[in-house]
């Protein structure tokens, strides 16, 4: 079954989970782990962490999860940018700075550190 040689090269050879397994074959993560039992069982716990230890991993991992990509983000691109531009005019007209960042967090619907984060560049640094 091409299918199941599939399942196998992704699961085992590329490392994919299979959730990831299920999602490039277009079948339910179920599906993927009923055909892995039918074959070798899934990876021992033990490999599975080997995996996802491994810096390769994390590295993917930090790039899938930066700015947007990021399911917990609640801003964008656009408006880190508007942020910025917005905190860099505030504080050239005489702001205070923690004024500027506290009226900034309540337009966008975020909290101060936040907004301290993404001015000083510690978080959207890739913008």
């Amino acid at each position: 079954m091409p299918e199941l040689k599939e399942i196998y090269r992704l699961y085992y050879e590329n490392g994919f989970s299979a959730s990831q397994v299920a999602k490039v074959i277009d079948r339910s993560k179920a599906f993927v782990l009923d055909r892995l039992h039918e074959m070798d069982g899934p990876r021992t716990i033990q490999e599975g962490s080997k995996l996802r230890s491994s810096p390769e991993y994390s590295e993917k991992i930090r790039i899938t999860q930066l700015g947007e990509s990021n399911s917990f983000a609640k801003l964008t691109s656009e408006t880190v940018l508007a942020i910025r531009d917005e905190y860099e005019i505030a504080l050239k007209e005489g702001a205070q700075k923690t004024a500027t960042q506290v009226a900034l967090a309540k337009e966008y619907g975020v909290k101060r550190p936040t907004i301290s984060d993404i001015v000083l560049y510690k978080t959207w640094k890739h913008i």
